[in-house]
């Protein structure tokens, strides 16, 4: 019997419109903006911040499920049960990544958290590398090596490893990693995630020594201020989700770089924290590696991929 080969298709790319922009736009801006809402609670515990911000976005999500009427993540996990360990797991991480976030931008180290954002997608390919087997084309391989000849020049000239960076980084791209393997959304993701965490949360606060120990505290107005991490947290993530339907995968990469360029200059230009020469040279090689890393991945954006194979077909039809 003769076999007949089948050619798989690749998927037709998302056409890009106005709305789709804006809808991104603004989901990067209010990310960006996360450090204008964090400083305001700088007189908590970054740990306290996320223990509400975990409970809020828990809260906020549990309604948006009931409203919506999405159930059918249970299906899934009842299909899938080791995704309820691994959602755990990518829970504890997205938290170390927030608590990390908070605590820098506490601590005046927004510059710092920038960074680490700009790292993000670096480490995201080295991580598919090592984890998926995934072979890096030679621009990528060049783009990891300018990121880890920043680190080595931020060790020695400014004499410290920039371990805020890489947490956010690693935490964000080990996260986003999971998140390529689950069969959730990012919504229903998040869900399960919050869920397992809110019992740790509000464990830590009946032991810990902190304002939002004391039960009192939760039935005053100050709870408002804190209250706002669930939507400040859901409201972008929606916005973002809506956003992929509606604007080009190639497009929606170049523009993550906004969420850490408006923290950049946030850090710089608002919070006047410093940026000397030392500095400037470990962005300026991570930009350098971004720049070639974006080249990389506009030459074999998706609609150039699927050129090639329209144009592959005719030629053999």
């Amino acid at each position: 019997m003769a076999t007949q080969n089948v050619v798989k298709k690749p998927v037709a790319p998302i056409q890009t419109t106005r709305r789709g922009i804006a809808t991104a736009l603004t989901a990067f801006f209010i990310w960006g903006a996360f450090p204008l809402y964090f400083k305001q609670l700088a007189a908590y515990d970054a740990t306290e911040i996320i223990g509400h911000r975990i409970i809020w976005t828990f809260a906020c999500l549990l309604i948006v499920l009931v409203l919506t009427k999405r159930w059918q993540w249970i299906d899934t996990l009842k299909q899938n049960p080791r995704w309820i360990a691994f959602s755990f797991i990518s829970g504890l991480i997205i938290a170390t990544n927030w608590l990390t976030y908070v605590w820098a931008v506490n601590h005046d180290r927004i510059l710092e958290a920038s960074l680490g954002y700009f790292i993000g997608p670096l480490v995201g390919v080295a991580l598919s590398m090592i984890l998926f087997k995934e072979r890096l084309r030679p621009l990528q391989w060049v783009a990891i090596g300018f990121a880890l000849l920043s680190v080595l020049i931020q060790v020695v000239m400014i004499g410290s490893l920039p371990w805020i960076s890489l947490i956010l980084a690693f935490s964000f791209s080990t996260y986003g990693t999971i998140q390529r393997q689950t069969p959730l959304t990012a919504v229903d993701a998040m869900f399960v995630e919050t869920t397992m965490l809110v019992p740790i949360c509000l464990w830590w606060f009946w032991q810990a020594d902190v304002v939002s120990s004391q039960l009192s505290f939760w039935f005053t107005s100050n709870i408002w201020l804190l209250m706002l991490a669930g939507p400040i947290t859901l409201i972008p993530l929606l916005l973002f989700n809506k956003s992929t339907k509606m604007v080009a995968f190639s497009i929606l990469s170049f523009m993550n770089y906004l969420t850490p360029t408006f923290i950049f200059f946030l850090a710089v230009f608002y919070y006047n924290e410093p940026f000397d020469l030392h500095r400037l040279a470990v962005f300026g090689l991570i930009w350098l590696g971004l720049l070639l890393f974006s080249i990389d991945l506009w030459r074999h954006r998706p609609s150039k991929a699927l050129k090639a194979a329209r144009l592959r077909d005719e030629a053999l039809s």
